[in-house]
């Protein structure tokens, strides 16, 4: 199952996690899901459903010039919440991403 890397960037921050899952539209669902959300300043748990109604919506956008990259963005609590994400890797079915995303 493919690996994908997420970038953040949310009020100055960025949050860089990784998850497992069979496409890029599921890969921001499930993303967005088990995001933890008590490491971003400003983002509780109502940011986090929000974000997952946003995404819902979007379409990843491909990255020009770049192979298995895309972007999707939502507005959370009036801030630019600017998501970036990367296939990573294929995990074969007993390796799981490292603990330290």
């Amino acid at each position: 199952m493919p690996l994908y890397t997420f970038i953040m960037d949310f009020k100055g921050g960025t949050y860089i996690s990784q998850i497992s899952s069979c496409s890029i539209e599921t890969a921001c669902i499930n993303w967005a899901e088990t995001l933890d959300v008590s490491e971003i300043w400003g983002f509780g748990r109502s940011s986090r459903e929000r974000l997952i109604e946003k995404i819902k919506d979007e379409t990843p956008v491909s990255l020009d010039g770049l192979i298995n990259g895309w972007c999707v963005s939502a507005i959370i609590r009036g801030e630019l919440a600017l998501i970036h994400f990367v296939k990573t890797e294929n995990l074969s079915d007993n390796e799981q991403p490292s603990d330290n995303n």
